[in-house]
Parts: C-alpha cells; structure tokens; sequence
C-alpha cells in the first residue's frame, strides 16, 4: 500500500504532491478500514458478543480457514493494484 502511494505521489504536479505525513496518514487509514472490515465481517459471521471467549474466536476462524482466505485475498489485492 506504502508502495503504491508512493508511486501516485510521484505522478502528481509537483504543487500537488503529498509530504510524507500524508502518506503515512492514507496507508493508515487505509490500514485501520480494512482491519475494522474484516473484524467487523468476522464479528457478524459467528454471531459475536462483547463475551465470546478467545476460544470461541480461534476456533471460528480455524474452522472456517479464515486466515488462508485473508491471505489469498490480501495477495490478489496486491496483484491487481500492480
């Protein structure tokens, strides 16, 4: 994500490009939504309350192999942003 900010960032008018700070601002914004996303997804697909057991978590995202779809997600993301 850093990357391809960085790469926008070098297409821009030089009036119009971003300093550092808002680079680093939009990678964690970026960051944070797309966390807050698959929280809020995980969260809503085993039907979570504020006392569901770490237990209960693992076992969920274990048993539906979250962490491999995660995974092959982030990395399609990555191919098409290229």
């Amino acid at each position: 994500m850093r990357t391809e900010q960085e790469a926008k960032n070098k297409k821009r008018q030089p009036a119009k490009c971003w300093n550092e700070a808002k680079i680093e601002r939009t990678v964690d914004k970026f960051t944070d939504d797309f966390i807050s996303n698959v929280y809020d997804k995980l969260y809503k697909g085993m039907k979570a309350n504020r006392n569901t057991s770490n237990q209960k978590w693992i076992a969920f995202i274990e048993t539906n192999e979250i962490l491999d779809d995660l995974e092959e997600s982030v990395s399609m993301m990555e191919i098409e942003g290229e």
